[in-house]
């Protein structure tokens, strides 16, 4: 495989095989920086197992990744998360029952005197998603949210947490038009 160093993402010949059936055979897909890609077909096509593939949710029985020219193989999805390559499922993956703000952060709120500085992890928080132009109150719980908010909150976690690839599987799924709207919107921006 040539690598060329404006791709920030290949994957060149992947396969996955379960037991009767063959999930993916020999799958090549290239991501350039700034890029926006859709995976399309029908149900079975593969296009969920070629994503936990890169993500590192499964291993693959055949093929090669690399990011940024180096090969890299995840182990899981806490390591592709560490090369950059953050993920957000169609079914948002965050707690409800907390703040936006702790969504936001959890695991890596920020410290005051040992101790989560609220203050600073709220204002961190809304300047985050005012670049993704939402402007809501991150101190209140996330479930009082719309799916299409959920959805910005995940996304801007993932990016902040994983900044050169993001992947969202089946992100319109369960959205309305204008939710849709939103979401494509922010996709958009540089």
């Amino acid at each position: 495989m040539v690598h060329n160093f404006e791709n920030i993402l290949a994957a060149s010949g992947i396969s996955k095989f379960f037991p009767g059936a063959v999930a993916l055979d020999k799958v090549d897909f290239t991501l350039r920086r700034g890029e926006v890609h859709a995976l399309l077909g029908e149900n079975g096509a593969g296009k969920s197992t070629l994503i936990k593939c890169i993500t590192g949710a499964y291993h693959r029985d055949g093929g090669s990744l690399t990011l940024d020219g180096q090969e890299i193989n995840p182990a899981n999805t806490l390591a592709a998360q560490k090369l950059g390559i953050g993920t957000v499922y169609q079914e948002v993956n965050l707690l409800a029952n907390l703040s936006v703000a702790e969504n936001l952060f959890l695991g890596r709120q920020p410290r005051r005197f040992g101790m989560t500085d609220v203050r600073a992890m709220n204002r961190k928080a809304r300047d985050l998603l005012a670049g993704y132009g939402v402007d809501i109150d991150v101190t209140a719980e996330l479930s009082r949210f719309s799916v299409a908010v959920q959805q910005v909150v995940a996304i801007a976690r993932a990016v902040s947490l994983s900044g050169k690839v993001l992947i969202l599987d089946e992100p319109t799924a369960s959205l309305d038009s204008h939710e849709v709207e939103l979401l494509f919107r922010i996709i958009a921006e540089p």
